[in-house]
């Protein structure tokens, strides 16, 4: 079940490029919440990659 974690770090990274490739970037709170979200959703995504410590 390793698909679903690329596809949320698929997610994050959307988010974190979106406010650009869709040209709301001049709204600067809107970016900084995409930055925010998208940044965490990776960070979460990379971290269920690792296996767990027994």
């Amino acid at each position: 079940m390793r698909w679903n974690h690329w596809v949320i770090f698929g997610l994050g990274t959307w988010l974190l490029v979106s406010p650009w490739l869709l040209g709301f970037s001049d709204l600067n709170l809107v970016v900084w919440n995409n930055l925010m979200v998208g940044s965490l959703t990776i960070i979460f995504a990379l971290w269920n990659f690792t296996p767990p410590q027994s």
